[in-house]
């Protein structure tokens, strides 16, 4: 799948390979609702770049790719899903 990323994703200054290596190996994909309507869902991924930093990437399904809206460090809204999945392997 095509996945590409928006500037506002970079801002936490998070590399694409960091974040693409997440969106292929996710410990967690969940689907956030729509924050209103017209909009799109949210899918989080969460798990661990190559070196093991624990990230969150928030990304929309489009037509013809993944777009990429948002990357950082794991926050602690997330960390409960991601402990489960630490548990869990």
């Amino acid at each position: 799948m095509r996945v590409r990323f928006t500037q506002a994703a970079r801002k936490h200054r998070v590399s694409s390979g960091r974040a693409r290596h997440v969106i292929d190996n996710p410990l967690v994909t969940l689907t956030l609702p729509a924050p209103g309507p017209g909009i799109d869902d949210r899918l989080v991924f969460l798990g661990d770049d190559p070196t093991g930093r624990a990230l969150e990437v928030v990304a929309v399904h489009l037509p013809d790719c993944l777009l990429v809206i948002h990357v950082q460090d794991l926050q602690a809204k997330f960390r409960p899903y991601y402990d489960q999945a630490r548990e869990q392997e």
